[in-house]
């Protein structure tokens, strides 16, 4: 049987869910959400969400910074956006869109490309207005809180991202607006963990192209021969290495010119 890196994706993804449903069922092994959690006596921190909670209040919590610095090594090494593909509840919700949109035959016109740098919106207002946005906006945070608290109507904004995934456009909080996904695009492009690309096996079949969420970070490698994808904005899903025929996609590590 042919390994597929959707399994354990899939796996992770549907775990983190569990994890954060956790104290509902009595256990307490696990507190918080993905902006900050402490799991087994660890304190883990979103970069971004520490960044920007230090700036909106004013005050710097050093039992933090260590969870924060963890956090980015991990994903650094990781992949960076490793953190959207194998992590992020809101991207699961994306894919289902994406899915339905593809089975409903859904015409979305309006496309966008890249992960842009929200993340400096979200820590210049944080700094200069004192308001923590990231924790208040954020789908993430929400979708967490939500699972937390056991309350439906902070889906509304989870409702709406599904939508727009389904008519408007592919990805368009993942790729553009999110700012915990700019940070880690950032990560990603320096990081050792990266899809090896090999062109002697390649056959133009085309397959890759409709199943990466950001299909332009293939076109250096289809087009030129790159030997990595390099792109800050891949998510190290492994949606190419799964489709290919040929098997000329595989998993990197070190940085290969």
């Amino acid at each position: 049987m042919t390994f597929k890196w959707w399994v354990p994706r899939r796996a992770v993804q549907i775990s983190i869910l569990l994890l954060i449903a956790s104290p509902l069922f009595g256990m307490t092994f696990f507190s918080g959400n993905l902006a900050s959690a402490e799991l087994f006596g660890f304190q883990f921190t979103d970069p971004v969400a520490f960044l920007q909670a230090t700036l909106a209040s004013r005050t710097f919590i050093p039992s933090f910074l260590g969870g924060a610095a963890l956090v980015t090594l991990f994903y650094f090494l990781a992949g960076g956006r490793t953190f959207c593909g194998w992590i992020c509840p809101v991207y699961l919700l994306t894919e289902l869109g994406d899915k339905l949109a593809r089975r409903t035959g859904s015409n979305r016109h309006f496309s966008l490309s890249g992960t842009r740098w929200s993340f400096l919106i979200v820590v210049a207002v944080s700094m200069f207005a004192g308001i923590p946005l990231l924790e208040v906006l954020s789908p993430i945070g929400i979708t967490s809180r939500a699972i937390m608290f056991q309350s439906l109507l902070p889906l509304l904004l989870i409702s709406a991202i599904l939508v727009v995934e389904i008519f408007v456009a592919n990805r368009l909080w993942c790729r553009t607006l999110c700012p915990i996904g700019g940070f880690y695009a950032l990560l990603g492009r320096f990081s050792p963990l990266r899809i090896g690309f090999n062109k002697s096996l390649c056959t133009n079949c085309g397959e890759c192209r409709p199943v990466c969420p950001v299909a332009e970070v293939l076109e250096p490698a289809l087009a030129d021969g790159a030997r990595q994808i390099v792109s800050g904005d891949c998510t190290r899903c492994g949606a190419c290495m799964d489709v290919c025929p040929t098997k000329a996609f595989e998993v990197n590590v070190g940085i290969k010119n």
